[in-house]
């Protein structure tokens, strides 16, 4: 089976291809590429391993909150092969790929900006036992400081860290390797095919769209 994956929620986008659970390609963009890059290294990639498009069973996107460009470009990109080639769909919200990185714990909270200069994040609560995630509070979204009054652990790219005071950094889970994030898309993608938990390609909508109402 091949499973194609695209994150485009943030500013360094990946995409990355497994055949039979193997990891066949995985590239980190720069920030200069962005994710309007994506179908030139997708071609490249393909090329490489002398697969065709129509050869991927399934799509996996990390479907935010997060860039809103980034990820209309994502969601464009993965709706097409998948219509074309009638692959399966995977919409994963990106609060979850986070909060999977983060080693077992009873109580994690991961962040993504939602409007830095005001210090608002989208977040959601999750608890990991033996390398099960569970989400236990809706996506959200509001002021860091009525965040961290929480009693949780805190994950955040490190991309990201910059927008959180220096004095709460240490809180803050960050220092993490770089493939983590797609390691953590690809076992969350896993599992949502082994439960037949496809998402509807038809009327898929990025999460933000589905879960936040921006604030006036």
């Amino acid at each position: 089976m091949n499973i194609l994956y695209l994150d485009t929620s943030s500013r360094i986008s990946e995409i990355a291809l497994t055949q039979n659970s193997k990891i066949l390609f995985h590239r980190i963009l720069n920030d200069s590429e962005g994710a309007d890059q994506l179908v030139h290294q997708l071609r490249l990639s393909f090329s490489e391993i002398n697969l065709k498009p129509d050869e991927i069973n399934n799509i996996s996107l990390s479907s935010g909150p997060g860039s809103y460009t980034g990820l209309r470009i994502g969601l464009a990109i993965a709706k097409g092969i998948s219509l074309v080639c009638r692959s399966g769909f995977i919409g994963v919200p990106s609060l979850d790929i986070l909060a999977n990185v983060y080693p077992s714990a009873e109580n994690i909270i991961s962040l993504i900006p939602s409007n830095p200069k005001k210090s608002e994040f989208y977040f959601a609560k999750y608890i990991k036992n033996n390398s099960v995630l569970r989400r236990i509070s809706e996506y959200a979204s509001g002021n860091l400081i009525d965040i961290l009054k929480n009693d949780s652990s805190f994950i955040i790219k490190k991309e990201y860290l910059h927008h959180i005071p220096e004095s709460e950094r240490l809180k803050f889970y960050s220092d993490f390797p770089e493939n983590d994030v797609m390691k953590s898309q690809i076992e969350l993608t896993s599992i949502s095919i082994s439960e037949n938990n496809f998402s509807d390609i038809e009327y898929f909508r990025p999460e933000y769209v589905e879960n936040y109402v921006p604030k006036n």
